[in-house]
């Protein structure tokens, strides 16, 4: 039978040990978390169920956005290129921070030129828009054209739904 003494140190030890495993829960789940596709969007690491999924017949659009999802900003430009490039495209998602360390050899060669460019970090947003077979960039925008300048943005819907016209 255990003493008071000995048992004291073994609540000790087991609430040392489980404050060490909430602590660590806490700084992996928001890394890992970041990692997740917003609703409706594909992660970038599995592009060719993308791909396939795309058929050939409709437009690849890739947001890449910084790790800072408290930005509201971002929230506006996220919308605002939503909106701009509607619906029937498919949607890949990637961070900026971490884009350009993904293995990139099944990486169409344009995805390849414009990783290779880097993206913003942090406060951002980037919509890309591609061909269906990612060969070709068809139109972008960042955050300074989608967050609040109208101009810039309905040249961009402009020439997302041209591109869409050139599919059929």
């Amino acid at each position: 039978m255990l003493d008071h003494v000995h048992t004291k140190i073994i609540m000790k030890k087991s609430s040392l040990l489980t404050s060490l495993l909430l602590l660590t829960g806490c700084l992996v789940l928001p890394l890992t978390a970041k990692e997740k596709a917003p609703s409706g969007f594909v992660l970038l690491s599995e592009q060719q169920e993308a791909l396939t999924k795309a058929g050939g017949k409709k437009l690849v659009v890739l947001v890449v956005k910084g790790m800072d999802d408290a930005c509201p900003n971002c929230v506006t430009t996220l919308e605002n290129g939503e909106k701009a490039i509607g619906s029937g495209v498919v949607k890949l998602f990637a961070r900026a921070e971490t884009i350009g360390d993904m293995d990139s050899s099944g990486f169409t060669p344009a995805l390849k030129a414009r990783v290779a460019k880097r993206f913003s970090t942090g406060a951002s947003v980037a919509f890309v828009v591609f061909n269906p077979d990612m060969t070709t960039i068809v139109a972008e925008a960042s955050r300074n054209e989608l967050q609040d300048d109208k101009d810039a943005t309905a040249e961009f819907k402009k020439k997302v739904q041209e591109a869409k016209k050139a599919l059929k």
